[in-house]
């Protein structure tokens, strides 16, 4: 027992000479940050919306470093509008970088696509000057970015990140370097997909979700009304005499009033609700979390809303009104999406029929017979 003793604490002591006791030793540590690493990656595939994966990779990179300056820049497919989350010190603000330095650089990327990896990151200072003079404004340069991470799909360049020096200064070091580029690629690949997801689920025109993904929204809501008792509605529109605006102006003006509807139904409800296009000039809203008595209202104050839209064509002020119908969603069995739109349909053709540019909600009364609420527009 006293020589095997012996002979472990001789095996331990010609482990420490050699330094393979402080080898293995770092091999375990260095395999537990890899484990860890992979477990933020599989974190961060999880999340399904830009939003969300924005918040995990802050939380993040708390743990390794704070950069000054952190701006994500996200072009989006369908619109063509470059969405930016700008951050200090990793937190949020409302600032922002001119679109012009987004260009610059995605083209430069989209021009040297086999030269880059997305996710990779990218010293300023190494491509500063294969750009033209004028390429980046004072703004830009004030910044004084460091790294520059291109985010790539199948259609090229699609995001850009830009980081600045870290509040601690110095150089990242090669373990943070590395542990980006792992969670940008990530990232890339992510986002991307979402960006598709909502591609695939939005109206090409006007921005607004599809009919498909509407009717998804309201079976969900029926279910969570017969579940939970939750109460929400929906709002069916009709564009007055939208066939005037095509036929007096061109069907560029129609497009006109149909991209200015869509922008004051999205500023009028809620985050959480969902505006729809169903064709031509009909559109959809599902109003969530809303008590019957607050949709005749809510109803009305779109309907103002969009009366008060300003939009010319040949110098002459188009008069945009709307026709709307709504009901409640009801928590019945046997309940169906294509109950509660033959309903809010019913209210809308109401409103057609009695002078159009204004609200009626539907409502089931006695005997089964359809009371109509009518309230005329101004």
């Amino acid at each position: 027992m006293e020589n095997s003793s012996t002979d472990i604490l001789a095996q331990f002591r010609h482990l420490q000479l050699s330094g393979m006791l402080s080898s293995l030793e770092e091999l375990k540590k260095e395999n537990k940050e890899l484990k860890r690493i992979i477990s933020d990656m599989q974190l961060l595939m999880s999340y399904t919306n830009v939003e969300s994966m924005l918040s995990f990779l802050i939380t993040k990179f708390l743990d390794y470093f704070i950069p000054q300056t952190l701006v994500f820049m996200i072009k989006q497919p369908r619109n063509n509008l470059l969405q930016q989350y700008y951050f200090r010190r990793l937190r949020k603000t409302a600032d922002s970088i001119n679109e012009s330095s987004f260009d610059a650089l995605k083209d430069f990327f989209d021009t040297n696509k086999d030269l880059y990896q997305s996710g990779g990151a990218v010293s300023f200072k190494s491509i500063e000057n294969d750009f033209p003079a004028g390429a980046f404004n004072e703004d830009f340069h004030n910044l004084r970015p460091n790294l520059i991470i291109p985010l790539m799909g199948i259609g090229g360049v699609y995001g850009i990140v830009v980081m600045t020096d870290k509040i601690v200064g110095g150089e990242y070091t090669e373990n943070e370097l590395d542990y980006m580029q792992r969670m940008f690629s990530i990232f890339a690949i992510t986002v991307q997909n979402e960006l598709h997801y909502e591609t695939s689920i939005t109206d090409p025109k006007t921005g607004l979700f599809t009919y498909d993904y509407f009717v998804k929204r309201i079976q969900e809501k029926i279910a969570s009304a017969r579940r939970h008792n939750t109460k929400s509605a929906m709002l069916m529109l009709d564009i007055d005499h939208f066939k005037n605006f095509n036929d007096a102006y061109g069907h560029l003006a129609g497009d006109k009033v149909l991209a200015a509807l869509s922008k004051a139904l999205q500023q009028t409800v809620r985050e959480e609700d969902c505006v729809a296009r169903f064709g031509g000039e009909e559109f959809s809203i599902l109003l969530s979390e809303c008590e019957p008595d607050s949709l005749f209202p809510v109803s009305e104050r779109i309907r103002l809303a969009v009366a008060g839209i300003e939009l010319y064509e040949k110098g002459q002020k188009l008069r945009i009104t709307v026709s709307i119908g709504g009901c409640m969603i009801e928590a019945q069995e046997g309940v169906t999406p294509k109950h509660i739109f033959r309903r809010a349909d019913q209210a809308l053709y109401f409103s057609k029929g009695n002078g159009r540019n204004r609200s009626t909600i539907f409502s089931v009364g006695l005997l089964g017979r359809a009371r109509m609420e009518l309230q005329r527009g101004d």
